[in-house]
């Protein structure tokens, strides 16, 4: 047998053909991944990957600019279309004035000083010229105790209207409370003299020069008080009182017995 058949029977033609085939293939599919990974247009897996999460963040980037510049123009759009609408609407300064003073007079008469404060501001601001709101203030500020930024408001009513009817009074009655008695004195005087048929203010007269150490002159106002208004129970007590610092008992004791008449006197009519 030839050298050129043993090598044919062991290797024969067909097995060898598949064996050359299947390196062939082989050589030419690495040869192609080869190209394929240089060409170019390919990319890796991880280099696409990170290209497709940065066009997502462009795209959420664009989104967000849309919808701010969106909700930007809709507010300024939204904000000239009420300044328009509150136009068509706005009150006069004299409508104003008026909602203002129902608020905090309301706001009085519901025992709510604290409330009724922030509208009299308001009512002062819209008529600078009115006592009327600066006198309310007072009152409100009295019921919350500030004796003293009440007297001040009185004052500033007094000095746009020197006449008012009533800021001179409720300036004095406060001024007796913080025991200014001196102060109370120039004030009542002048009370007393313009309205001398009110015992209230002859009253407020006896306590404060009574309170200044002048018992004569106390006494004096308070008598007027009593002459003026005799069923008035705390006029006759603080007369007893008086009568009893100057020694005159018997004076003190009609004055009490007049006390407890007047408080049997209304108990039955309670009854």
């Amino acid at each position: 047998m030839t050298k050129e058949e043993r090598k044919k029977k062991d290797f024969p033609v067909d097995e060898l053909g598949d064996v050359g085939a299947a390196a062939d293939a082989g050589a030419q599919k690495a040869e192609s991944a080869k190209v394929s990974e240089d060409a170019p247009g390919s990319a890796k897996p991880g280099k696409a990957k990170k290209r497709a999460v940065e066009v997502e963040d462009l795209v959420e980037d664009t989104s967000s600019f849309y919808w701010n510049t969106f909700l930007l123009l809709g507010g300024r759009l939204l904000n000239r279309t009420l300044d328009w609408y509150n136009g068509l609407f706005s009150l006069t300064p004299k409508e104003k004035v008026k909602v203002y003073r129902n608020l905090s007079l309301r706001s009085l008469k519901r025992h709510a000083p604290e409330e009724a404060m922030k509208y009299l501001k308001e009512w002062a601001r819209c008529d600078k010229n009115d006592p009327e709101p600066i006198y309310q203030m007072g009152l409100a500020l009295a019921a919350l105790g500030e004796h003293q930024r009440a007297v001040n408001a009185f004052d500033k009513v007094l000095r746009l209207r020197p006449n008012h009817p009533t800021a001179n009074y409720r300036k004095c009655a406060l001024l007796v409370k913080i025991k200014n008695f001196t102060d109370a004195i120039a004030g009542l005087t002048q009370v007393v003299a313009e309205r001398p048929e009110d015992p209230r203010g002859f009253y407020l007269l006896g306590l404060s020069y009574d309170g200044d150490g002048q018992l004569e002159k106390g006494i004096e106002a308070m008598q007027k008080a009593v002459d003026l208004d005799p069923e008035e129970i705390k006029y006759h007590q603080h007369l007893g009182f008086m009568c009893v610092r100057r020694d005159d008992h018997k004076t003190a004791a009609e004055h009490f017995t007049k006390v407890m008449e007047l408080e049997r006197s209304q108990d039955d009519a309670d009854e």
